[in-house]
């Protein structure tokens, strides 16, 4: 799944406030045997156990709910099990099943405002299918073959590349409101992400990616499209850059993507973190971010692997190292 998908949790107390919940995410504790997941807290930047009321098996997906202080994660407990989506209470709430699948493991995404998922579940067809889960009402909306799904920062909507059949994919948008989608451009897009509202939007149809494979960035309203961010002196050389795998961070005020020279030779492919409008930020070696990277909240970035890196988005502050620690693998 091409998304990178992360972490959020719910009220231990009534009348609790987001101030009182700590800054973190979930990661795998590698100091374990074998390994669970763990809370790596931001501000005290240390790895912190996290207790489970049951056994669980096959985590998928760990997501931290600071605003509300509540953990949602998808698990099976065991191997005969189906997979479920689970919610608890931080630190210590039970653990309440809030969605189940019978058809396969699933990842999910959380809405910014905490009532939605969007399940992208891999079942017996070629392609993922797609579904909403509004969770408080147990109410499933169902969008077909998809990928990439991404809500935008104020959570009205859902943006995700929908396949009607077979490839290719087209742009389609997800309303909460009406409980309805629709596609919302005519020819085929590849990749697509919200920029900082619902209105700004960074893609790369298919015309484009042949023509010169860089993102744009699409403004609904006047529906004029501009390059979103462009390699120093690469039209005055006039020479495209391969960019791909555009992703957000939570909030929308900072996105990242890789770019290389070509779209064959990724030895020396970079991490460029981007504002809203595409001025870049800071660019990242492949030996820096390799093998993964991603935005655990509206300003950090998470990098490498055992042991990850964590970063903020400007690059401003230096690097904290989390070590004995990896993201959550799903293991079949």
């Amino acid at each position: 799944m091409r998304r990178q998908w992360l972490l959020i949790c719910c009220m231990g107390v009534s009348m609790a406030h987001a101030t009182d919940f700590p800054r973190g995410f979930f990661v795998e504790d590698l100091r374990q045997k074998p390994p669970v997941p763990a809370f790596y807290n931001l501000e005290s930047h240390k790895l912190e156990s996290f207790m489970f009321r049951q056994p669980y098996a096959n985590f998928i997906d760990v997501t931290w709910d600071h605003e509300q202080g509540r953990v949602f994660f998808s698990a099976r407990q065991t191997a005969r099990d189906p997979y479920r989506v689970y919610l608890k209470s931080w630190p210590d709430g039970e653990e309440k099943v809030i969605y189940e699948n019978p058809l396969g493991p699933f990842r999910f995404l959380l809405s910014p405002g905490g009532r939605e998922l969007v399940l992208q579940v891999m079942g017996p067809s070629a392609w993922p299918i797609l579904a909403v889960h509004d969770w408080e009402n147990s109410k499933t909306t169902l969008l077909g073959q998809g990928f990439s799904p991404d809500w935008a920062p104020d959570g009205k909507s859902l943006l995700f590349l929908e396949i009607p059949g077979s490839l290719p994919s087209y742009l389609a948008e997800y309303r909460v409101a009406t409980d309805t989608s629709t596609f919302i451009l005519k020819e085929p897009v590849t990749e697509a992400v919200y920029a900082d509202t619902s209105e700004r939007i960074v893609l790369k149809t298919a015309k484009q990616s042949q023509a010169c494979d860089e993102f744009q960035l699409w403004d609904r309203r006047r529906n004029s499209y501009v390059p979103f961010s462009i390699s120093r002196g690469s039209k005055g050389a006039g020479h495209c850059t391969s960019q791909r795998e555009i992703n957000s961070f939570p909030g929308h005020q900072f996105l990242y993507f890789k770019e290389s020279v070509t779209s064959t030779d990724l030895s020396e492919q970079t991490m460029v973190v981007t504002d809203a409008d595409g001025g870049r930020l800071q660019i990242l070696s492949r030996e820096d971010w390799d093998p993964m990277a991603t935005a655990v909240e509206a300003t950090t970035l998470v990098i490498g692997e055992d042991p990850l890196y964590v970063m903020s988005a400007d690059g401003s502050g230096g690097t904290a190292e989390v070590p004995q620690a990896r993201f959550i693998r799903f293991k079949k």
